[in-house]
């Protein structure tokens, strides 16, 4: 028997139930299929290729090419030792982590905030970064920047203001994950399927 894709470890079982397969890293997958409303929160990581119409709250999450998100996305907990947010799909609102990255094709509509950002794809609401940005030469930014470091590639496009400097002050992703658990949000097994 074959194991699930990606680069994650995968158990698969040779005794009573031969033919089960689970992840080692606590993974939820959103297929292509599936449409979810309401607000979304989780404590490992979610893997989003069909639609959610509400806030995420995950440890990290893996936007695909298909994958549609009408609400924001924020790091569980803040997000200091999550994997990257990987958004190659749309997302409506906010992203909030520690860690971001925008691949071509990939869009957000309400800016990015967080400690590291690569940005290959569109993001309209500005990118404040605490440590470092790179917008790369396929990056398209709609909005104000704000980085302590920034690395910007010839072709990519900023319509807005930069700051750059030690000074710049950036709230982190703790709090907006801390207002978003306070605000009711439901976790994925609670969470009605459309």
């Amino acid at each position: 028997m074959r194991g699930m894709r990606k680069d994650r470890e995968v158990v698969e079982s040779h005794g009573a139930g031969a033919g089960a397969t689970a992840l080692t890293d606590d993974v939820s997958i959103i297929s292509s299929d599936m449409s979810i409303r309401g607000a979304c929160s989780t404590r490992g990581h979610l893997r989003i290729e069909g639609r959610i119409a509400g806030d995420i709250s995950a440890r990290g999450v893996e936007l695909a090419p298909s994958g549609e998100v009408d609400g924001d996305v924020v790091a569980r907990d803040g997000g200091a030792h999550a994997k990257a947010f990987v958004i190659s799909g749309s997302v409506s609102g906010a992203v909030r982590a520690g860690r971001v990255e925008v691949r071509r094709g990939g869009s957000v509509s309400g800016g990015v905030v967080a400690d590291e950002a690569v940005i290959h794809g569109r993001v309209s609401g500005g990118v404040q970064a605490r440590t470092r940005l790179a917008l790369e030469e396929s990056a398209e930014v709609e909005g104000d920047v704000l980085a302590r470091r920034l690395a910007l590639k010839e072709g990519g496009r900023v319509n807005g203001n930069i700051r750059m400097g030690e000074d710049i002050q950036i709230e982190g992703p703790e709090k907006v994950a801390e207002e978003l658990q306070d605000s009711g949000t439901q976790s994925l097994a609670q969470a009605p399927v459309a």
